[in-house]
């Protein structure tokens, strides 16, 4: 089963494991939620640690259940642009293995050599790729995983198309493990582009904004757009108050030609294609962190001059990464909830978390609904108690 390691790497909110169980495959995994429901204990399921922070401090929290040994590759067959992977393998690892084939998965969670593709599924993570590959889940055609009663449960398969009914799959992303643990994953691919080329544009805030907003509604095929501001500019090598970050994938020839547009657009130069992984770092690096989101064709009334954020634009998705007070982040989150978005802290003390009403604010999952799930899959309230509204 594994013997208990540093407790600290798993806290939550301050809060430790009294035990950490260290689980080396699936048998494993069912073997410690079986024991925890016999015993009454409640635990958090873990792999890289990069997104631990997020939700509310758990309710009770008896043990860590760390899947990071979990990994290693099941079956990849290349030419159907499919692998299925153990859940703690990192996505630093599944890029080495899927690229003597020249293909990727096109999820970018940030701080690859240490996220997990199960963690990224159960966190619903974001990041620069979003604007072209939409959502984890939409990578993911079969999963494996352990019910908080202990169950094993495959949904999917490993073929494309295969799904009747209801796809349990998709609901496993965004969970926080607080219905199951995945323990495996079967992934759709796709090919690593002839040709990537990143361009940023050196700028003031509002320049940029307005930049992004043209570049989006011009429907060139743009493979990442993002904007960096205030202190943040620096930690991506660049200067001034904000930065306008383009990245182009594809066929050489069009790479070259979408290159054309761009600079006759905005005044603009190469960067290395790396900064694309300090881009995705940046919120799961800050002390504090929130993610804004507001319903596209819309403006947040938030005033990013001089304060650090990444925004993704097309997304219409920002991180803020600076802490501000909280009379004003209640109102910051008022006031996008009442346009119909989302103000979600990812990274903040349990106090700060508990003085502005949670991490999450408004529900978006109807309550009765969160409840009869979670009674269902995990009836004795093993996983992750409190994380999620429920």
């Amino acid at each position: 089963m594994g013997v208990a390691i540093g407790l600290d790497r798993h806290a939550v909110d301050g809060i430790n494991p009294r035990d950490v169980i260290r689980a080396n495959d699936s048998a494993d995994v069912v073997n410690a939620i079986r024991e925890a429901n016999e015993r009454g204990q409640a635990m958090v399921v873990s792999g890289g640690t990069t997104r631990l922070g997020m939700g509310d401090p758990p309710s009770r929290y008896d043990l860590a259940l760390d899947l990071s040994a979990v990994r290693g590759i099941v079956e990849y067959v290349p030419d159907d642009l499919v692998v299925t992977v153990r859940a703690g393998t990192t996505l630093a690892e599944l890029s080495v293995a899927l690229a003597p084939h020249k293909q990727r998965w096109p999820i970018e969670p940030g701080l690859p050599e240490r996220a997990t593709v199960g963690g990224t599924l159960a966190s619903a993570a974001g990041g620069p790729s979003r604007l072209r590959y939409f959502h984890p889940r939409d990578w993911v055609i079969g999963a494996r995983v352990v019910l908080g009663d202990a169950t094993p449960v495959h949904s999917g398969g490993r073929v494309v198309k295969n799904v009747t009914g209801y796809d349990l799959t998709r609901l496993w992303s965004g969970t926080l493990g607080t219905l199951a643990a995945i323990v495996e994953l079967t992934l759709k691919l796709t090919a690593i582009p002839e040709r990537t080329v990143s361009l940023v544009a050196e700028v003031d805030v509002a320049a940029a904004l307005a930049t992004a907003s043209e570049l989006h509604a011009s429907g060139l095929p743009l493979d990442a757009l993002a904007i960096v501001t205030g202190e943040a500019v620096g930690a991506i090598g660049s200067r001034g108050d904000a930065a306008l970050l383009v990245r182009l994938a594809g066929p050489a020839a069009a790479v070259r030609r979408l290159g054309r547009a761009i600079r006759e657009r905005v005044r603009c130069h190469d960067v290395a294609n790396e900064v694309w992984d300090r881009v995705a770092a940046l919120p799961l690096e800050a002390k504090w962190a929130a993610r804004v989101g507001w319903p596209a064709g819309t403006r947040p009334e938030i005033e990013f001059a001089g304060y650090g954020a990444v925004v993704y634009p097309a997304n219409s998705t920002a991180y803020l990464l600076r802490s501000i007070d909280r009379a004003t982040f209640r109102k910051v989150r008022a006031s996008v909830e009442a346009a119909g978005g989302v103000a979600v802290l990812e990274r903040a003390s349990a106090d700060y978390k508990r003085d502005v009403g949670g991490a999450w604010g408004a529900a978006r999952v109807p309550l009765g609904i969160a409840r009869a799930l979670k009674e269902r899959f995990d009836p004795r309230g093993v996983l992750a108690p409190g994380r999620m509204p429920a």
